[in-house]
């Protein structure tokens, strides 16, 4: 069946991931098991599971079992629970193994829900019709990525997500787990690259932006190198519409010079061609982004083509002609997985990130 998540680019047989894949929006209005934990049920699959859902059961439970954690900054808290699991500390382990088992249980509980596709799941999400539940019911494959998918914390969510599909009696999803995914988004992205050429390839999230140089031969990586990635900034929304231009400027800037600098940097140490790949964090369709989803939505007040006015500038700072092409994270992590059939790319972070394997891009 076709994918009921994609459209297709105007004048062009390439495909773009619309709004409508969003896990976070999804509610579990029915539990689709009763007895593991009930008091999920009306809530939106982001109140059920993220990183900072995590840190804030990190804190608790490390109160309960006397563990000092002062000492950690919350964005190294899902670290020490995955170093937790592996401890030889009875304590540290019990206190890790308590986490893990509960929000494993909370993601095989959401995909459950997915795959069943209950009538009162699918009532309380209206923006999708039967289409978009029946894809998910006849997905074979979700792999996971993130930080929150790796190493042991990954497979111990794995556990427990064979477990719920186990008492549930269903036929489960293979669940893919890929530990070293810092530089999966840029290496999907590399996957768009002429062959025999060498690009800037870039991964703009909300902490990081990720910046690397690769090249490729035919079909293949043949030289990858990343660079110290620079601070993401001014990428908070804006609550106030006055000032969405204003802060759209200041991150506008920030992205040329980010930019800039590294191909700079890469003058002379490298033959780069006049493509820059990059992953954004935000919907996009042609080089225009979504203006409502994430801290990058700001810079659609900038013009409808975002890319072309990001080549427009470089250009001008390059004194060279430079082409942009931008890509959804979430479809450039899928990009990297795409030998894989009928699968889901879903990144385990602020929020769940979602991308398709079977998406068709020129």
């Amino acid at each position: 069946m076709s994918n009921p998540f994609l459209s297709n680019l105007k004048d062009s047989k390439s495909e773009y991931l619309t709004p409508l894949c969003s896990l976070n929006k999804a509610v579990m209005a029915k539990a689709p098991i009763l007895g593991i934990d009930n008091s999920l049920e009306g809530k939106s699959f982001r109140d059920i599971f993220s990183t900072q859902l995590i840190v804030d059961e990190i804190k608790r439970t490390a109160l309960e079992y006397n563990i000092d954690i002062s000492g950690f900054d919350d964005y190294m808290l899902p670290k020490l629970l995955d170093s937790a699991l592996i401890s030889n500390d009875i304590k540290y382990n019990r206190f890790a193994d308590k986490i893990a088992k509960k929000f494993g249980d909370r993601l095989g509980l959401l995909l459950l829900t997915l795959k069943l596709g209950e009538k009162e799941n699918r009532e309380a999400r209206e923006d999708w019709s039967d289409r978009h539940w029946e894809y998910w019911g006849n997905l074979d494959t979700v792999i996971f990525v993130g930080g929150l998918a790796s190493s042991m914390l990954g497979r111990r969510f794995k556990e427990r997500i064979q477990g719920i599909f186990d008492r549930a009696k269903a036929k489960p999803y293979n669940i893919m787990l890929f530990d070293n995914a810092t530089y999966v988004g840029v290496m999907g992205c590399a996957r768009l690259m002429k062959d025999n050429s060498t690009s800037l390839v870039f991964d703009f999230g909300h902490t990081n932006l990720k910046r690397c140089v690769i090249t490729k031969g035919v079909d293949e990586i043949t030289y990858f190198t990343p660079l110290e990635s620079a601070k993401s900034l001014y990428v908070s929304r804006v609550k106030d519409d006055e000032n969405i231009l204003e802060e759209a400027l200041k991150l506008h800037k920030h992205l040329v010079k980010t930019i800039v600098d590294t191909y700079r940097e890469g003058v002379g140490r490298y033959d780069l061609s006049d493509e820059i790949i990059i992953s954004i964090a935000n919907y996009n369709a042609g080089g225009e982004l979504n203006s409502v989803r994430g801290g990058y939505a700001k810079l659609s007040s900038l013009g409808r083509d975002y890319s072309k006015i990001l080549s427009e500038d470089l250009s001008s700072e390059l004194h060279r002609k430079v082409k942009v092409r931008l890509v959804h994270d979430g479809t450039a992590n899928a990009l990297y997985f795409k030998d894989v059939t009928n699968a889901v790319c879903v990144s385990l972070g602020t929020a769940f990130g979602v991308g398709f394997t079977d998406i068709k891009i020129e």
